[in-house]
């Protein structure tokens, strides 16, 4: 009998080269579906990573063209035109032979609708681009102790206490009341109906209102758009209000516009600036606006208002005279005026609280010039030279000039010139020093601030116009000349009155006692 297990035969017999193929065959069949099940397993973000970085390579292998390079020319030409001089807002002559100015644009026509683009709850200003590098001024920023003072902290959004919550604490606070606020609110609305269509206001209002109320500016100063757009606008910053943000805020976004695409951008110094002085306001016309424009980027900190604001400080310091102060001219040879120097600090402090560049030498310029025109230890300043006699605004916007520039509360200048102020109390028929005298006092404080501030308070707002048309306006017909209300009308009464009665929140005070120093850092 055969043996079972020698005589089974296998089913294949496989040579050890065959076995070796086959194992290669299986390998290449596997390595496939291998990969495959790698590339799946994989998280998305490493496909993806793995994807850009063969693009970049690609890219990388492709030469592009160099860019076009557009660089913003901006020129100013000089000519001897001269406009009238206005001292505290007099017409007066000088010598067209004297001067050398920016060459004016020709003004715009009121009666010319601009088309205006309304912005959405987040657009910024559409502004024209000013050729502008911040870094090469960052080494030109002004060190504490030779700048104006600041009346934020790092902390603190600038202007800060224009904001909804501060208002109420302050005005509750330093002496506002809910009957000034509402009048505050119906100069806003007034102010509101009287702007043109191209986004600018004029003093003479009634071509606004067609005539619905009366006593408008003079007409020398009809052109002085740019004076006039400024003053309007204050009293909405001074509120809160931005183009950005508020009930205003269309408004304030075409006011902002205009005063840009208004003024006459150059280089002066090798740095870009933008001249907004104009006839029937030179400088007066560009501190306003100069004021406005910084406020309006401090406030929001809209980066498309960062260069026009800058180069409106630019040419502030250029148009500085030897003297250290401002006239109505840039650089004007017989030297500054308190009055229009007033404007101009006013200006700087606004450009130094957005934290734009301040050159030290244009505050210590200032300074000099406000050591001219001092006496009495600094308690009374004249208008372009000392003066025994007091001059009241003069007086109030020397002392307030102080304040900016270092001088604490207890400086014998400040503590008598603050004196001065009180023995002369209200001025019914001067709302230009009001508004400065209001200032120094409430950040001086105490008794003379309390007792100045009721009769002041309550005097404008019981003679805000109720009528129609005129309603939430003001007009001083008793005013006396050269104090703004004649020169600049209705528009330039209510603009002042306004920003008195902000007068409680529109700054940050300056002195502020031990109990309220958390509240108010400086």
């Amino acid at each position: 009998m055969p043996d079972n297990a020698s005589s089974s035969k296998p089913e294949s017999v496989t040579s050890p080269e065959d076995a070796e193929e086959s194992a290669e065959n299986a390998t290449e069949d596997a390595d496939p579906q291998r990969r495959f099940l790698i590339f799946n397993a994989a998280p998305a973000w490493m496909v993806s990573m793995l994807v850009h970085v063969l693009i970049l390579l690609v890219l990388g292998l492709v030469t592009i063209a160099d860019p076009i390079k557009i660089v913003n020319v901006l020129t100013a030409n000089n000519t001897g035109d001269d406009g009238p001089e206005i001292e505290e807002f007099t017409i007066e002559e000088i010598d067209p032979g004297e001067i050398s100015e920016l060459e004016e644009t020709e003004p715009v026509d009121v009666t010319e609708s601009v088309e205006m683009v309304e912005p959405t709850e987040v657009e910024q200003v559409d502004i024209p681009t000013v050729d502008l590098d911040t870094a090469d001024l960052a080494a030109e920023m002004a060190p504490t102790a030779v700048s104006l003072q600041t009346l934020t902290s790092t902390q603190l959004q600038p202007l800060g206490s224009r904001t909804s919550e501060m208002k109420k604490k302050l005005l509750r606070d330093y002496g506002g009341t809910e009957s000034s606020e509402a009048a505050v609110t119906e100069a806003l609305k007034w102010l509101s109906r009287h702007q043109l269509p191209n986004g600018a206001w004029t003093f003479q209002h009634h071509l606004a209102c067609n005539g619905a109320c009366g006593n408008p500016g003079e007409m020398n100063r009809a052109k002085a758009f740019n004076a006039a757009t400024a003053m309007a606008l204050l009293p909405f910053l001074g509120a809160g209000q931005t183009h950005i943000q508020g009930e205003f805020r269309p408004v304030v976004f075409r006011g902002l516009r205009f005063l840009i695409q208004n003024g006459k951008p150059g280089r002066k110094g090798g740095l870009p600036v933008l001249d907004l002085s104009e006839g029937g306001g030179n400088m007066y016309s560009h501190g306003l606006a100069a004021i406005a424009l910084c406020e309006a980027y401090a406030m929001s900190e809209d980066p498309e208002l960062a260069g026009p604001a800058q180069a409106s400080l630019n040419f502030i310091t250029y148009a500085q005279c030897r003297d250290g102060g401002w006239r109505y001219r840039p650089q004007q040879p017989d030297g500054g005026d308190t009055s229009v120097t007033g404007w101009q600090v006013m200006a700087l402090k606004s450009g130094y609280m957005g934290h734009l560049s301040i050159p030290p030498q244009t505050i210590q310029g200032s300074m000099l010039f406000l050591d001219k025109v001092q006496s009495k230890n600094g308690s009374l300043y004249g208008y372009a030279s000392p003066s025994q006699q007091i001059r009241p605004s003069c007086a109030a916007i020397g002392l307030l000039c102080r304040m900016y520039t270092g001088w604490d509360k207890n400086h014998p200048g400040i503590v008598d010139g603050v004196k001065e102020l009180a023995k002369i109390g209200v001025l019914k028929n001067d709302i230009y020093y009001d508004y400065y005298a209001a200032q120094v006092l409430r950040h001086y404080g105490g008794s003379e601030w309390d007792e100045f501030n009721v009769e002041l308070r309550d005097w404008l707002v019981s003679t805000q116009d109720q009528s129609a048309g005129a309603k939430g306006s003001w007009h001083f017909p008793n005013s006396a000349s050269h104090r703004g209300p004649k020169e600049g009308g209705r528009l330039a009464s209510t603009a002042f009155a306004t920003m008195i009665l902000e007068v409680y929140y529109r700054h940050m005070p300056l002195y502020a006692d031990a109990a309220a120093e958390e509240d108010f850092p400086l």
